[in-house]
């Protein structure tokens, strides 16, 4: 009996170092990486850099972009970790959906220490003015008994190292 490929979402609000953790997640654990920001449209990018949220509606096409991506990863049985805001429960259900094993890492923190980390960044395509909308768009996780939360306040090496291990164990328990 084979085993379901493993997909493991990094999410929260931007900022939170989710591509950052990813990447390094992929690395240890041996884990295909794919960056939601990559399957926005450059108009999403535009709104987003000018300081307006996007709406359900903008993001219906970029999420169905993101699940197409994963299916074919999933259809060739690989094991994947995505940096997703998923901020909506809706889109943690689509995710779901996949026919993958799940699992999301919420990385949290404080919305002053998101901020600054935001305010540091060159180059990128969303305005710091957003975050308070992302901080309102955030559902709860509360009741989704396949979410682990990590703060980001830690050390960032101690945070991707955990997360690691978190992944690994994940990712390579038989069921």
């Amino acid at each position: 009996m084979s085993v379901n490929p493993a997909l493991v979402v990094c999410m929260g609000v931007s900022g939170a170092g989710k591509s950052t953790v990813a990447m390094s997640v992929a690395e240890n654990c041996d884990l295909l990486f794919l960056e939601a920001d990559d399957f926005r449209s450059e108009s999403n990018k535009q709104r987003m850099a000018s300081g307006r949220a996007l709406t359900d509606s903008h993001r219906e096409i970029w999420m169905q972009s993101i699940c197409e991506a994963l299916t074919k990863s999933q259809q060739q049985g690989s094991n994947c970790i995505l940096a997703h805001s998923a901020l909506r429960r809706v889109h943690r259900v689509q995710l779901r959906e996949l026919g993958f094993r799940t699992l999301f890492v919420h990385l949290y923190g404080d919305p002053d220490l998101i901020a600054r980390r935001i305010g540091q960044r060159d180059n990128y395509f969303m305005s710091a003015e957003l975050l308070n909308s992302q901080f309102e768009a955030l559902e709860s996780t509360e009741d989704e008994n396949d979410v682990v939360c990590v703060d980001v306040s830690n050390d960032s090496v101690e945070v991707e190292t955990s997360v690691s291990r978190l992944v690994d164990e994940f990712v390579n328990r038989k069921l």
